[in-house]
């Protein structure tokens, strides 16, 4: 299959914090103990201990602009967020940030050869959607059949691993999927997380606008309610006909809400919760707050630099990018933005692993931050320094456009990288835009010359990364918004994918790491606080750490 067909797209959802993958399932039972659990930090309490009702009231960037999480423009954090309490999944994530089998929809799913490499899914024989349809195996290979990227009307946000599968067929019954791979896929548990249903996957107009207003077919312990954009606000309820154990919240409110006015929507009693992330003001604000606890646990998200690459960018020349990418003190960031909050923070020195994970090698020495070197390098490609200090080559200055988002944190970074990069000879011209604005108007399009924005690792982290790095095709770009391309790295993936050694697959990375810190692809800066603000009686959520939302669970103690 040629790299053409496969166009390794994800969505621009990772970006500020997309999950791939989701939680573990409450099917477990609802008696789980009083005990905080892989480092996460979320009141945990015995769900029948909690009160019966209520509701959670959480800010978000912005709602959906399609509810079809599965499709490109759908493929956002909210509608990830909100996708988790409606619809199904195989595995998600534990509070280990290693995958676990979602037993209200799956009773298991196992590699059952690896000759070909065959999966096997069991679904759940309760699971149905709201339609009153049981979910079957036809909903998977619906799902397959859309993500392939065999038909190209289907707009979605990735066919990695999809595209890899030979056939979906039918089991003993309806309920059980035989999955067969033509080519090894070393993280197949990353797959069908989410599913939506056969009725949105089987046509590519369903499948790319059914979904733009609200979603109709949902299967989970909530069901979709309204959606009020005057107000801001989705609402998803308790599903009435969940056969798993009944969830303590009645309903749950996400609200679009921008990160400055969250402090005082929390102590006005208008939300519940807000992440802090590097944000001092909102961390310094809910030390002050009664009845308010800041909860925190590691998490996958990161800040970095992508620079634009593209054909007749600034950047395209590699040495150029090495030169600016060690003007860059990563360090010097992450202790501005974090130190506070996370007293000696260190910076991320991997592209592809978190800090977080067992693989995870620190290989910034590959390119590190060294403002003579970069000096030297900018006097050698004949960037001189001139007068007023902004270097010239040819009689153009070297002025690059910083593109981040109008938020404390965005601008706190911008403003660090602004005053590093002018300290080398470099001018810098800051584009400070709303979250709203920033995906589809600038970074998508490639519209900048650096981007500080931050990502969202996965447990299955070759998977999630490969379109960060895609040969860009017209302009299909993935994730790849700098459109920095290198073709050892693309050889690389193949071969790590298809890797089924654990040990292996970590070794492949981080010579994809190294890599990309030889091209200088883009620049990690620093790791995500994962701290929140949370009410103290709100129960089994708040720092979900490596961990899955969990909405099931949540819920106000008595």
């Amino acid at each position: 299959m040629t790299m053409t067909v496969r166009r390794w797209r994800v969505l621009a959802a990772v970006v500020t914090g997309a999950v791939l993958l989701g939680g573990c399932s409450a099917a477990e039972g609802a008696d789980r103990p009083p005990t905080e659990i892989g480092g996460q930090q979320i009141n945990a309490r015995e769900v029948s201990s909690l009160r019966d009702g209520g509701e959670l009231r959480i800010p978000v960037d912005a709602l959906p602009t399609n509810y079809n999480p599965l499709q490109i423009n759908g493929a956002r954090v909210v509608t990830w967020q909100l996708a988790e309490a409606i619809l199904p999944s195989a595995f998600r994530d534990g509070p280990d940030g290693r995958h676990q089998l979602a037993t209200d929809f799956f009773s298991s799913a196992e590699l059952t050869s690896s000759s070909p490499q065959v999966v096997t899914y069991d679904i759940n024989e309760d699971a149905k959607w709201s339609n009153g349809r049981a979910l079957d195996w036809e909903d998977l290979k619906s799902q397959v059949d859309a993500l392939s990227g065999d038909n190209t009307e289907y707009e979605g946000y990735s066919n990695v691993g999809y595209a890899d599968i030979a056939t979906v067929e039918r089991g003993e019954d309806d309920q059980q999927a035989v999955v067969t791979f033509d080519t090894p896929f070393s993280e197949w548990q990353g797959l069908f997380n989410l599913i939506a249903p056969k009725e949105v996957t089987s046509d590519p107009e369903a499948f790319n606008k059914a979904w733009l207003t609200k979603p109709t077919i949902t299967s989970g312990p909530f069901v979709f309610d309204a959606a009020d954009e005057a107000a801001k606000t989705v609402v998803v309820s308790r599903n009435a006909d969940w056969w798993g154990d009944q969830p303590p919240l009645e309903r749950i409110v996400f609200r679009s809400l921008d990160p400055t006015a969250r402090a005082d929507a929390l102590a006005n009693n208008e939300i519940d919760l807000y992440p802090i992330g590097g944000d001092i003001d909102l961390f310094t604000r809910a030390q002050s707050m009664d009845g308010v606890e800041i909860r925190q646990a590691p998490e996958r998200k990161a800040g970095q630099i992508t620079f634009n690459g593209a054909n007749g960018a600034l950047l395209a020349d590699e040495q150029l990018r090495k030169a600016v990418a060690q003007s860059v003190d990563p360090a010097a960031v992450t202790t501005v933005l974090l130190d506070r909050i996370v007293p000696g923070a260190d910076p991320v020195g991997n592209h592809i692993l978190p800090a977080t994970d067992a693989g995870y090698v620190d290989n910034s020495s590959t390119l590190p931050y060294d403002p003579d070197a970069a000096k030297q390098s900018l006097d050698a490609l004949g960037w001189t320094v001139q007068e007023g200090s902004v270097r010239k080559k040819d009689g153009t200055a070297l002025t690059l456009r910083l593109l981040a988002q109008n938020t404390p944190v965005g601008n706190t970074v911008s403003g660090v990288i602004r005053d590093q990069l002018t300290s080398a000879g470099i001018g810098v011209e800051v584009d400070s835009v709303s979250p709203e604005q920033f995906y589809d108007g600038y970074l998508i399009p490639g519209n900048f010359d650096l981007a500080a924005f931050e990502w969202t690792k996965s447990a299955s982290p070759l998977a999630h990364d490969r379109p960060v790095f895609q040969k860009p095709e017209g302009d299909d770009a993935g994730s790849n918004f700098g459109r920095v391309y290198i073709p050892e790295i693309d050889a690389l993936y193949d071969e790590g994918l298809a890797e089924l050694d654990a040990d292996r697959r970590n070794e492949i990375a981080n010579e994809i790491d190294v890599l990309a810190w030889e091209k200088a692809h883009h620049l990690p800066l620093y790791a995500d606080s994962g701290a929140y603000a949370v009410r103290a009686d709100l129960a089994n959520y708040g720092a979900r750490g490596l961990g899955a939302y969990g909405f099931e669970d949540a819920g106000w103690q008595e």
